[in-house]
């Protein structure tokens, strides 16, 4: 390769610039392509992992192959009438989770789940974890004072 003129650098320059230019201008599409991105993906490996081509999945849902097909390509973009119907129809949960960018986030969710055993309420709360996309599950249990009086 031979050595770059001041000419090329400029030209680099101007393209560089005009780039930048167009993501400015458009930065609001763009991200909202990305999120659609994102949502596209996970139905698509929903389809993938349950063995639906989109002809079904169209079918299924009750609108055309044209309009699945510009929804899996980003033509179009999903709506909340489009997730609402994908919850319905497959009986699933679609769940948006808010996490800072840049950041390693941890998500849990608590469930309390109260047991009586010989008389006595033993709460029990089960604690679910993600952490690098790893799902861990630790479970507690608690006593309450009142009980606890009863076992003395």
């Amino acid at each position: 390769m031979g050595k770059i003129t001041k000419k090329d650098k400029k030209e680099l320059i101007e393209v560089s610039n005009l780039f930048n230019t167009y993501v400015n201008e458009n930065r609001e599409k763009i991200d909202e392509s990305l999120v659609s991105l994102r949502l596209m993906k996970e139905v698509d490996d929903f389809l993938c992992l349950n063995n639906i081509n989109q002809r079904d999945f169209a079918r299924d849902l009750e609108y055309s192959e044209a309009y699945i097909s510009q929804l899996m390509s980003g033509t179009k973009k999903f709506n909340a009438s489009f997730i609402n119907k994908l919850e319905k129809l497959y009986n699933i949960i679609i769940e948006f989770n808010i996490k800072y960018k840049n950041t390693k986030s941890k998500r849990y969710k608590i469930s309390k789940i109260t047991e009586h055993k010989e008389g006595l309420e033993i709460d029990k709360f089960e604690i679910e974890h993600t952490k690098d996309f790893i799902m861990c599950a630790e479970s507690v249990q608690f006593i309450s004072s009142n009980n606890y009086q009863k076992l003395i």
